[in-house]
């Protein structure tokens, strides 16, 4: 019964480990969503609202998600913001992810989905690539920063954005 209860256990926190995010199929189908049913999606799977900022005209709106959100800190397991506008029907999805197996996953998802590396270049220190498909653009930013104990920790971003929109996002500057 022991061994078991310790199998237990071990199995609860591997699924609460790779748990974490999203795959990238439901962060495709989050990007489908209007502001209202993407934010009702997200808090069934465990995702807090953190703050908003309106759209303009010249840029779009974001809404700031966090997952596993420290209760005495800004600090989280991940953070999602989504972009909209009241303008058109642009939207994106940007989410930030820590552990490097989810890194794997997404980029095997997204090269299983028959997208194509279109560029890579080293910019403020991140490095960034670019992969694109039929209809969606998937931009990987990977960058480090210091935790709370001065150590250097690895973090890579993923923004999805429709092509046609991909040129406007080139010519806003990332």
């Amino acid at each position: 019964m022991y061994k078991l209860n310790i199998l237990f256990i071990m199995l609860l926190i591997s699924i609460y480990g790779f748990s974490q995010n999203l795959s990238i199929s439901q962060l495709l189908e989050v990007k489908s969503k209007n502001l209202g049913e993407a934010e009702e999606y997200l808090t069934l799977k465990g995702w807090e609202f953190m703050s908003a900022e309106e759209p303009t005209i010249a840029y779009l709106g974001t809404v700031t998600f966090s997952y596993n959100k420290d209760n005495m800190s800004d600090r989280a397991q991940s953070f999602l913001l989504y972009y909209y506008s009241d303008y058109s029907t642009t939207t994106r999805v940007s989410i930030q992810v820590s552990k490097k197996e989810k890194y794997n996953e997404y980029l095997n998802t997204i090269k299983s989905f028959g997208c194509k590396m279109i560029s890579s270049k080293v910019k403020n220190g991140n490095l960034i690539k670019v992969y694109q498909g039929k209809t969606t653009t998937f931009i990987i930013t990977a960058t480090t920063s210091e935790n709370f104990f001065g150590e250097a920790t690895a973090s890579w971003i993923f923004i999805l954005i429709d092509n046609l929109d991909y040129d406007v996002f080139e010519l806003e500057g990332e």
